[in-house]
């Protein structure tokens, strides 16, 4: 067994043990599983909200983007990051106060709530069931990532690999719940830093510094180096938008949901914010550096395993290891909460009947790694599509409506349900019917269309009010 592999299991066992530490400090109930008492600590939530948005699309998504595209990539993170931070403003402590004032234990039944704190349980259910099939599709991508660089790294077996991923997922939520995601988060949150940041510094002492990065993308093709190419305000203004779609995101949005009080969701999300933007821009520059160090062949090199590549060119095989568990915190940090958010759908909502069940909560949450482990056998190895895919639904379908009722927008469920219904329909004719996606990500159109139905419903609303008489 070679010393990269070596040190790469070392790592991956340290974060499933302490996955199953967290075990010891958990409570056997139901909203311990899926909020851990709602009493995490402002630091906590900010590490944790950033490992696990900064899933295995952060190394091998963005990173191929950059290979491919070159500096205009920094648009995609200056939009993503807008958008981002769009979203923490919207939801705030909103999402929190919310959450505690009406008892919800998950977003799905937080978003039936959210109107005028009746349960709208035809709301709910269509939410969990997106929940359970997109969040599905988001973690079966994590599993992908993880699996293309088991492959090229060290030769195994890309279902092999899927299958080992997702048996250590389902320990460490099976032992601890969220509380267990929260911690292995904070701990991978570090790991992901550190491992791109001493990649882009070996990387770019290699190649002469930024300023040797930037001659040598020039060289290639002076288009790598032209961050205002004819896209770019299309790129970033989608980006924007698919930052804000953390609103319909329900494993993001249970951060909010956990946090000890308002007041520490305002530090959460500075910690946050700053830990983001310097992943992304690491990520960044080394798809930028790998286009340099690694030429496009004739056989064609895969842009997303960009920065795997690197490591075997540039490091010792001991640290090597190093940065695979680097990569792995990223997969597995979304993994494990895309995990939960979709068990919690599955038993409290689609299966209600298992609400109140510790015991079969869990059992919910075997029952949902299977479904991932399928899809990510049948799905294809496109991580950056895939991810896109779910996000873009999801967010569609969500956050509008999410969005309008935080703003003191008052949609009957009637309304509610068209309004999630025009998003996601958008969303999938945008993409299979006119085949417009590569112009402009999905997601802008679905929200668009979920905004759109609200306020012509209001303007419809008003304007029969206006031309209604009374007849004596």
């Amino acid at each position: 067994m070679d010393l990269a592999l070596i040190s790469f299991l070392s790592f991956f066992a340290l974060f499933t043990l302490v996955g199953v530490t967290a075990s010891f400090f958990k409570k056997n109930n139901i909203d311990d599983y899926f909020l851990a008492s709602r009493d995490v600590p402002s630091w906590m939530v900010a590490l944790s909200y950033g490992a696990t948005i900064s899933s295995g699309a952060t190394f091998i998504g963005f990173a191929g983007l950059a290979y491919s595209t070159g500096i205009m990539a920094f648009f995609v993170v200056a939009g993503l990051t807008v958008g981002d931070h769009l979203g923490w403003l919207i939801a705030g402590h909103k999402i929190r106060r919310k959450a505690e004032d009406t008892g919800a234990r998950t977003y799905p039944s937080l978003i039936g709530k959210l109107i005028d704190g009746r349960d709208y349980q035809v709301v709910i259910l269509l939410v969990a069931i997106m929940t359970v099939i997109f969040m599905g599709m988001f973690c079966s991508a994590q599993l992908v990532a993880g699996a293309k660089v088991g492959v090229v790294l060290f030769g195994w077996d890309y279902n092999l690999f899927i299958l080992a991923g997702a048996a250590v997922l389902l320990a460490y939520c099976w032992a601890g719940g969220i509380r267990a995601s929260i911690w292995t988060d904070t701990v991978q949150s570090v790991m992901i830093f550190v491992s791109l940041a001493v990649l882009v510094y070996v990387a770019l002492d290699d190649i002469g510094g930024l300023y040797g990065l930037y001659n040598s993308l020039h060289a290639i093709d002076p288009a790598l180096v032209n961050p205002f190419q004819s896209k770019f305000i299309v790129l970033f203004l989608s980006w924007i938008a698919f930052g804000v779609g953390v609103l319909g995101q329900p494993y993001l949005m249970v951060r909010h949901m956990v946090a000890k009080s308002d007041e520490s969701l305002v530090a959460a999300r500075r910690i946050y914010l700053c830990w983001r933007w310097a992943v992304l821009v690491l990520a960044i520059l080394v798809g930028c550096i790998a286009r340099v160090l690694i030429p496009i062949d004739d056989g064609g090199f895969d842009a997303e395993l960009s920065i795997p590549a690197l490591w075997q060119n540039l490091l010792p095989p001991a640290f090597v290891g190093f940065l695979v568990a680097g990569l792995f915190s990223a997969t597995m940090s979304t993994a494990d909460s895309l995990l939960l958010s979709a068990s919690s759908a599955l038993t409290q909502h689609i299966f209600p009947q298992l609400r109140d069940s510790y015991k079969l909560a869990r059992i919910g949450t075997v029952v949902v790694i299977c479904l991932v482990v399928m899809i990510a056998f049948l799905a294809g190895d496109n991580v950056l599509s895939l991810v896109v895919l779910a996000w873009g639904w999801m967010g569609s379908a969500v956050a509008p409506l999410v969005i309008i009722c935080l703003f003191g927008g008052q949609p009957g469920q009637r309304q509610a349900i068209t309004i999630m219904a025009a998003g996601f329909g958008m969303t999938v004719f945008w993409r299979y019917g006119l085949n417009l996606n590569a112009a402009l990500i999905d997601i802008v159109p679905g929200m668009v269309t979920g905004f759109a139905v609200y306020f012509v419903h209001l303007a419809l609303e008003k304007y029969v009010k206006s031309n209604t008489f009374d007849v004596k």
